[in-house]
């Protein structure tokens, strides 16, 4: 009975891990864009991600969005898949992308699937999560 109970308690460990904010960037048509991807797991296993984009130092013109997502992460492999829900602010002509990698050490990194679109790569952030900040318009100066 302690076995069954540690092993159905060892992927919601893993989906805790994935708790908080990640911040680094992706590449799309508009080129380099900075990343804030927020997760927060839910009872079911799932996620609840919020990604939310801005300019990035190397590109000033990029506006700031933000869209909420839903995904799974198999916490063997690393792997985590999360998919586009429902915009909270969306800046004229963008779409919102999905993301497929993996999880290790800290570091989340993989492909960005949506046109014109190649990688993303995200790091552990300290900090509060990035949601409210998406919410109200504001920049994450932190990302820059």
């Amino acid at each position: 009975m302690l076995v069954a109970l540690l092993l159905l308690a060892a992927p919601a460990a893993a989906q805790d891990d994935l708790r908080g904010t990640w911040r680094g960037g992706y590449v799309c048509a508009q080129g380099q864009t900075a990343l804030a991807l927020t997760i927060e797991p839910r009872k079911d296993g799932t996620l609840a991600a919020l990604f939310h984009f801005e300019a990035a130092t190397e590109n000033p013109g990029v506006p700031t969005g933000c869209f909420e997502m839903d995904g799974r992460h198999e916490a063997g492999s690393g792997r985590i898949v999360l998919q586009p829900r429902r915009w909270v602010l969306r800046p004229a002509n963008y779409l919102m992308v999905g993301l497929e990698g993996v999880v290790a050490q800290g570091v989340m990194e993989g492909t960005v699937a949506g046109p014109g679109c190649t990688t993303f790569r995200v790091e552990r952030a300290p900090g509060p999560p990035a949601a409210e900040a998406c919410r109200s318009g504001a920049p994450l100066l932190s990302l820059r």
